[in-house]
């Protein structure tokens, strides 16, 4: 970018580089909104952290007021940790190309008592909320079943299963085993309908799979959450496709969760940030009645980590609910939700739906929907972008106001994007502070560059 920029901002940043705390600038040439800070080891790095100007600006409006210790440990505060992903194993028994935790086959599975540690963390954080078993890829793990049951017994009533969905067709009877454990939702990595969108991503073709975890979930009674990594010119051009999948399948898809590409882990390649709003023209794009800003931050996090919409199916192609909605009034509904149920909302849970229709009842009268709430409840899909913070957008206000939080064996609940940010050259932060026989304090990129 040229030097003719506008300061929009000051916020505190991470350098890249080592991931200490640094001043930095979002500036604007504009057109788009980037990230630039000085460190004085690494020297200046500037990124593009957001494509467009005039949505950085609309979103803005919606930003909760930063409230942070620029030198605080980056925790989640108690009351803010809507979801907690309790990371159970680095093992998996995929290679992928791109990968939070860098796992794959030989990875090591963290030890059952500790498991039931870090759940201990989380209800020690204020009681039980929403928790995601997550890896590596937990049903590679046999006692998979159990660590369900056993959270389930300390109260978490709401228990999401992050997984590949492998193992739930290759294994007679596990979906059902899982259900009645105690698993009440599968995060189902699901990047799209063609083959070749897998063996690009994955490295091996897994589109029949990823429907047969679906029926199989349908036949176990397990809600499915589809959620696909996106990455520009491999499947970017499929989330109509898989947005469309899930209307077709609403009585097992309860939502879709597109997570645009970011450099965390091992990613194939470092070809600058997907933002957010990019993510949100690519999907409007690919349906007549969406518009980008029908996708609206969600406020329990920062505004440019987070949209969503819900959709209403119609022989006429999707209805955004969100187009009821103008500024003001969405404002006003959001200010109705307590925080901890927004992650219940995005994926549609029973908890979810009771939240909703208390907002509705409340203000309902400014919406003026095609149906009656209740009725829409169980007819729409939530659909949601996450733009994860890699170190290429780091914040620390934003990642202080996290609302995902990773429980760590020593007791704290931290910032998912913090837990799971490298430099530039693979080095975790966080992941490895505590070594509890993972894959080690490096990890391996295929490739990286300084975009």
């Amino acid at each position: 970018m040229s030097d003719d920029t506008r300061q929009l901002a000051s916020t505190t940043s991470l350098c890249p580089s080592c991931l200490e705390r640094v001043p930095g600038d979002y500036v604007t040439d504009e057109t788009s909104v980037y990230l630039r800070r000085r460190c004085p080891d690494h020297g200046q790095s500037t990124r593009k952290v957001w494509e467009s100007l005039e949505q950085w600006e609309w979103a803005g409006q919606f930003e909760p007021e930063a409230d942070f210790d620029a030198d605080g440990e980056l925790t989640v505060d108690n009351d803010h940790a809507c979801l907690a992903v309790v990371e159970v194993t680095t093992d998996c028994n995929l290679s992928c190309s791109y990968c939070f935790a860098s796992s794959g086959p030989g990875g090591t599975h963290r030890p059952f008592e500790e498991v039931v540690g870090l759940l201990e963390t989380v209800l020690e954080s204020g009681g039980p909320r929403p928790i995601q078993l997550s890896g590596g890829e937990p049903t590679v793990r046999d006692d998979l079943p159990q660590i369900v049951e056993t959270a389930a017994r300390m109260g978490f009533e709401h228990v999401q299963l992050n997984t590949n969905g492998i193992a739930l067709v290759e294994r007679d009877g596990y979906a059902e085993r899982l259900a009645e454990a105690g698993v009440t939702a599968v995060y189902l990595q699901f990047d799209g309908l063609r083959s070749e969108t897998y063996e690009a991503i994955r490295g091996i073709d897994l589109a029949e799979t990823k429907r047969a975890a679906v029926e199989v979930c349908r036949d176990a009674g397990l809600s499915v959450v589809l959620v696909p990594t996106v990455v520009p010119g491999t499947n970017d051009h499929e989330m109509g496709d898989i947005v469309q999948y899930a209307l077709e399948n609403l009585d097992v898809v309860e939502a879709v969760n597109f997570q645009p590409v970011a450099h965390f882990g091992r990613y194939e390649t470092n070809e600058g940030r997907f933002s957010l709003d990019a993510a949100a023209r690519r999907l409007a794009a690919l349906f007549d009645g969406i518009e980008p800003r029908d996708l609206m931050p969600v406020p329990c996090c920062s505004a440019y980590c987070q949209s969503a919409t819900a959709l209403m199916p119609t022989d006429d192609g999707p209805v955004p609910l969100t187009s009821f909605l103008d500024d003001e009034l969405f404002g006003e509904l959001s200010g109705l939700v307590d925080e901890a149920d927004w992650m219940e909302l995005i994926a549609n849970t029973p908890a979810g739906k009771d939240a909703a229709c208390c907002t509705t009842g409340c203000c309902g009268e400014g919406m003026e929907l095609p149906v009656d709430a209740g009725e829409l409840l169980d007819r729409v899909l939530p659909v949601s972008l996450t733009g994860f913070m890699d170190a290429d957008a780091a914040d620390v206000g934003r990642l202080d106001n996290c609302c995902i939080s990773v429980p760590t064996d020593d007791g704290e609940l931290v910032p998912f994007c913090g837990y799971n940010m490298t430099t530039e050259d693979g080095r975790y932060a966080l992941r490895n502070r505590n070594d509890w026989g993972g894959r080690g304090a490096v990890n391996e990129p295929l490739a990286s560059d300084d975009d």
